[in-house]
């Protein structure tokens, strides 16, 4: 009579998410499980390959498009004055542009835009100190608005931005309020609280009509030219501008 001889294996680890378990299990059985588990492994290897080759592909897209395309990246403008605003001393604001080149688009220097400023008020005292009253203070504030750029038609370096009006967004920060010393002196806690809450809210209603007319005005952006990669220059309404480019672009 033949002789069958029987291996004992341990039981085995979990192999990715796999629950082995080996007893008295002859060698070709053994084989199988090894097999089965090589093959789960080439699995893994294979699909994480495709996926890396995938993402790099991407990037690569990236990278070509925001060399096709001049102005991709983020631009920061110099300081500029807000006319209009005869409730202020003085309104200056920096606009800064980031430009996001569209990886789908046929069309070369299309993409999305996104426009922020960083705006400074200085207020100056118009009447007597009290929550229904102007009083001297420093007021910072942040807006932003989004929507898509694109190449004016025929041309290689004018530019049409397009806002999305629902986008627009202005927000005074309550720590951003400082008021002159002489003003809060002697005045309790929750006083200086309903001074900055009023201060805060009549400067969001007071800048938000003034901020939507400066970033309007960037609907055309003429005769763009990127200087050594990191100044452009640019004519809008009439007037030369330039912008310095901040962090390394897209």
């Amino acid at each position: 009579m033949p002789t069958v001889q029987y291996f004992y294996f341990a039981p085995i680890k979990p192999v990715f998410g796999m629950n082995i378990v080996c007893r008295e299990q002859s060698i070709p059985s053994a084989c199988f499980i090894l097999i089965n588990i090589k093959a789960r492994v080439m699995e893994k290897i294979t699909t994480g390959f495709f996926t890396a080759v995938a993402v790099l592909g991407a990037l690569a897209c990236v990278s070509s498009c925001s060399k096709n395309d001049p102005i991709a990246g983020t631009w920061q403008g110099a300081p500029e004055r807000i006319a209009h605003l005869d409730d202020a001393s003085d309104v200056s604001s920096v606009l800064t542009f980031d430009f996001s080149p569209s990886i789908t688009s046929k069309s070369a220097g299309t993409g999305t835009v996104l426009a922020s400023a960083v705006i400074e008020v200085q207020q100056p005292v118009v009447g007597g100190v009290g929550v229904d009253n102007a009083y001297a203070a420093n007021v910072t504030a942040t807006a932003s608005v989004s929507g898509t750029y694109a190449l004016a038609e025929g041309e290689d370096n004018d530019y049409l931005l397009v806002f999305d009006p629902s986008t627009l967004k202005v927000t005074v920060d309550p720590s951003g309020v400082v008021f002159a010393e002489n003003v809060i002196t002697g005045m309790q806690q929750p006083q200086v609280d309903s001074l900055t809450a009023v201060t805060v809210e009549r400067w969001r209603m007071l800048l938000t009509p003034a901020v939507r007319e400066q970033f309007y005005r960037y609907r055309s952006i003429d005769d763009v030219k990127v200087h050594h990669g990191s100044m452009m220059s640019c004519e809008v309404d009439d007037k030369d501008l330039t912008f310095r480019r901040t962090g390394v672009p897209d």
